[in-house]
């Protein structure tokens, strides 16, 4: 009996067709993408052209169009710094709602100090009822935020991309090589194609 292939979420494709691009830190034209794609994926070629589609859309796969062709590409370096933002903005919301528990608490313990037997004494109950309530609804968001086995996966993610990175450095200037002899594409047209710095160096180890 064979035995059936096995079968792919569309995240399961997605990011499988990036790790191609991210391990062979390299630029194709469209054509080279669907059959080296395919190749290393597995997927039949119009399922890489989907996917690809998919992952520039979504801003994971660059694309640039140079002459009359479509070029793609995707490096390493790219995927860490969104993973950075993704932790800095995780860090920015927690922070936020931090700094809006704190002005809460300062408020329900103004109202409480304040609390006196007279007529605006049951308004006043009424509005620190409201403002507890706010508080425990901040706790609950700021809880969404405290996941920190996410916060580490993100920056061990980091970590294996700045390795890469040190890898793909060199192989980026063996691409500008190739592009210049097989495509006539000048340095300085590359690196402004593809927003590469020429200045560009080794990551060293990110702090967090």
């Amino acid at each position: 009996m064979s035995s059936r292939k096995k079968q792919y979420t569309p995240e399961e494709k997605k990011a499988k067709l990036l790790e191609f691009f991210h391990k062979t830190a390299d630029v194709y034209p469209g054509k080279e993408v669907e059959s080296e794609g395919s190749k290393y994926t597995g997927f039949t070629m119009i399922v890489v052209k989907e996917t690809l589609a998919t992952l520039v859309e979504e801003g994971l796969v660059q694309t640039d169009k140079i002459g009359s062709s479509n070029y793609f590409w995707s490096f390493a370096s790219f995927d860490l710094e969104q993973k950075k933002q993704q932790i800095a903005d995780l860090v920015e919301s927690i922070e936020t709602i931090r700094d809006k528990i704190t002005q809460q608490q300062e408020k329900n313990d103004a109202y409480q100090k304040e609390r006196q037997e007279s007529d605006e004494r049951t308004k006043n109950i009424d509005k620190l009822e409201q403002l507890r309530q706010t508080s425990t609804t901040l706790k609950q968001e700021l809880a969404k935020y405290g996941d920190y086995e996410l916060i580490e996966s993100v920056k061990e993610d980091i970590k294996i991309a700045i390795s890469a990175i040190n890898r793909y450095t060199d192989n980026i200037s063996s691409l500008r090589n190739f592009c210049d002899r097989k495509y006539s594409i000048q340095s300085s047209d590359f690196n402004r194609s593809f927003e590469i710095d020429p200045n560009m160096d080794y990551y060293d180890e990110y702090k967090f």
